[in-house]
C-alpha cells in the first residue's frame, strides 16, 4: 500500500508543477465568456455538488459517454499551444481511444497510466483556463469555502463519495487521480486535483513568489499528513475539508498583507492641480474656469470649457496630452 500511496503523492506533485510550467509558456484557446464572476463560481459549484448524485443514478454508458465528451473537449484545448490545434485534437483523440481500448481488453495497467495522463491534462487545463479569465483568490477562496461544506458531507459523513468512486473505478475517463484500484485503492478526486493546483498559481499571479511558495509547501504537508491519515485508517480522507479552511486562511493573511504593503497610488497630476487651484483661488480666480495641466503638472493654459482649455494647451505647444481640471473643486 506504501508505495502506490508515495506514487500518488508524486503525482498530486507533478500535476501542480506542470500546472504551473504550462501557465508560464501557453496561452490556451478558450471561448469568449470574458472574467469569471461570482455567477460562475456558484455554477461550479452546484456542477460539482450535483454531478455525483445524478453519476450514481445514470447508466454505465451514459456517465462514460459524458467523461469522455469533456475529457477529449479539454485535452484538446490544453494541447492545442503545445501542439497546434490540428496535432493536439489528433493526440486527444489517441489518448482517448487508447483509454476506452485499454477498458475493452481488459489491461488495467494501462487504463490506469492512461487515465492519469489524461486527468492531469485535464487539471492543467481547466486550472489555466480559469486563471486566463481571470478568477481572482477572492473567487477561489469562496470555491474552497462551499466545497469544504460538501466534502465534509459527502465524504466525511456520508458515503456518497466512496459509492461514486466505487461505480467509477476501472472505468475510462474516471474522474480520479489513481495509483492503484481494487479493494484498497490509493486515488484522490478530481475536485481536490482542481484546488491543489489553482490556488498557488493564483497566489502568485496576485501576491507574489513568497504566496505562491507558501502554498505549495502547506498543500505538500497536508497530502503528506493525509498519506499518514490513509495509511494509519485505511480509509479515505476528506482532503477539502482541511485544504479549503487553509485557502481561505491564506486568502485573509495575503489580503491583509498586501493592504499593510501596498503604499497610497501617486498622484501627482491631481496633486499638481490641486496645487495651482490653491494658488489661483488666492489670486480670485473665477470659480468654474478650467485649467489645463502638461503631463509635468505644470499649469500651462485657462478655458472656460474643457474643450478651450485644451485648444489653448495645444496652441501654447504643450507635448503630450493635458490634464484639465475645474477650479473651485
Amino acid at each position: 500500500m506504501t508505495p502506490y500511496v508515495l506514487a500518488l503523492y508524486a503525482l498530486v506533485a507533478a500535476a501542480v508543477a506542470l500546472t504551473a510550467a504550462y501557465l508560464r509558456r501557453y496561452v490556451m484557446p478558450r471561448p469568449p465568456v470574458g472574467r469569471m464572476v461570482g455567477a460562475d463560481i456558484a455554477v461550479m459549484v452546484v456542477t460539482l455538488v450535483v454531478m455525483p448524485f445524478a453519476y450514481l443514478h445514470l447508466p454505465t454508458g451514459v456517465v462514460v459517454s459524458i467523461f469522455g465528451l469533456v475529457v477529449l473537449t479539454l485535452t484538446q484545448l490544453t494541447l492545442a499551444p503545445v501542439l497546434g490545434g490540428r496535432w493536439g485534437m489528433i493526440a486527444a483523440l489517441l489518448l482517448c481511444a487508447a483509454d476506452v481500448t485499454a477498458f475493452a481488453l481488459g489491461w488495467p495497467a494501462a487504463l490506469l497510466v492512461i487515465n492519469d495522463a489524461l486527468l492531469i491534462l485535464l487539471v492543467v487545463g481547466v486550472v489555466n483556463m480559469w486563471v486566463q479569465a481571470a478568477i481572482t483568490p477572492a473567487q477561489v477562496a469562496a470555491l474552497a469555502a462551499a466545497l469544504t461544506l460538501y466534502d465534509t458531507l459527502a465524504t466525511g459523513l456520508t458515503s456518497l463519495t466512496a459509492d461514486f468512486v466505487q461505480r467509477m473505478q476501472g472505468l475510462p475517463f474516471a474522474p480520479v487521480l489513481a495509483s492503484s484500484h481494487g479493494d484498497d485503492p490509493a486515488l484522490i478526486g478530481l475536485g481536490d486535483c482542481l484546488m491543489l493546483s489553482i490556488w498557488p498559481v493564483v497566489a502568485l499571479r496576485a501576491y507574489g513568489k513568497a504566496a505562491a511558495w507558501c502554498a505549495a509547501g502547506l498543500e505538500a504537508v497536508l497530502l503528506a499528513l493525509s498519506i499518514a491519515f490513509v495509511l494509519s485508517h485505511g480509509r479515505l480522507l476528506p482532503l477539502l475539508t482541511v485544504l479549503g479552511p487553509l485557502i481561505v486562511a491564506q486568502w485573509l493573511y495575503w489580503r491583509r498583507w498586501r493592504a499593510r504593503r501596498t503604499p497610497a497610488p501617486a498622484r501627482p497630476e491631481v496633486n499638481r492641480a490641486l496645487e495651482v487651484n490653491r494658488a489661483l483661488e488666492v489670486a480670485d480666480a473665477p470659480a468654474g474656469m478650467w485649467a489645463a495641466l502638461s503631463p509635468e503638472g505644470v499649469l500651462v493654459a485657462e478655458g472656460a470649457t474643457p474643450g478651450l482649455a485644451r485648444k489653448e494647451a495645444r496652441l501654447a505647444g504643450t507635448q503630450g496630452v493635458p490634464v484639465v481640471w475645474r477650479l473651485g473643486e
